[in-house]
């Protein structure tokens, strides 16, 4: 099933885990981002190719990435979900170059994030053409309302090591959330979502970002591995709990 473009829809964001696609960013701005995500790879946008650059936390580096994950568009919608105060905590592009071999298994992401209480919502964001060939973002509505155990993917074709076990899966009801660049969807922590590899000649250029609350803890010492990609913004609002002093963010001025 393919989506088409629709207003951010808040009932539906409720019922069914998550809302969209909808246009966010302009055409203009959607083209420029795309240019700058391309010059910060070092590749020529025209003969796109694999790339070994982390894609994680670019809004802790550049300038230009924490304008786009502080969007207007963006923090316009997170309001209706998640209030006033807004607490962005993690950006990562999801790239997929042509003929990429990779898939993302169906997963609920609250399975990887040591937060207290589980709260968050996340801006799937389109820069380019996303679409069914090139391994755009799929989802399966209704499915936020319980946590499920993750299980070993068991194969290398997968860039997670861990998904949702194929029993829980009803391929029938996935959505395919095909989007044209400056298109955005929303979804929350629990929500089954992933992403066919790319078998066509079009690279997928996206990013997400994740938004939170201040009452929300952050269980650091339980991440593991790079804890620096994990840095706290108030975005929108005031912070009464501070609860994440130590892992505050800066705004990058370059």
């Amino acid at each position: 099933m393919i989506t088409k473009g629709n207003p951010f829809s808040h009932s539906q964001y409720v019922e069914e885990g998550f809302s969209g696609p909808t246009q966010g960013l302009t055409l203009e701005e959607s083209d420029r981002y795309y240019n700058l995500f391309f010059d910060t790879i070092e590749q020529n946008k025209y003969e796109p190719g694999p790339t070994k650059m982390n894609l994680s936390a670019w809004h802790q580096r550049h300038h230009w990435a924490y304008t786009l994950a502080t969007h207007p568009s963006i923090v316009a919608a997170m309001k209706q979900i998640l209030g006033d105060n807004l607490v962005l905590w993690a950006m990562h592009f999801w790239y997929k170059e042509p003929n990429n071999d990779k898939f993302i298994p169906w997963h609920q992401d609250i399975n990887y994030w040591p937060m207290e209480p589980a709260i968050n919502a996340t801006a799937w964001v389109s820069l380019g053409w996303s679409i069914r060939e090139n391994g755009c973002l799929r989802v399966i509505p209704g499915t936020h309302k319980s946590i499920v155990e993750h299980v070993s993917t068991g194969t290398d074709a997968s860039a997670f090591e861990q998904g949702l076990p194929p029993e829980s899966i009803d391929e029938s009801k996935a959505i395919d959330l095909e989007m044209s660049p400056g298109q955005m969807a929303f979804f929350n922590e629990a929500t089954f979502h992933g992403s066919e590899n790319n078998t066509s000649n079009i690279p997928r250029v996206a990013f997400s970002v994740r938004y939170t609350t201040p009452e929300v803890k952050f269980q650091i010492e339980q991440w593991g591995g790079d804890t620096t990609r994990i840095r706290t913004y108030l975005v929108s609002g005031e912070d009464t709990w501070k609860r994440n002093e130590d892992i505050k963010g800066i705004v990058p001025q370059a």
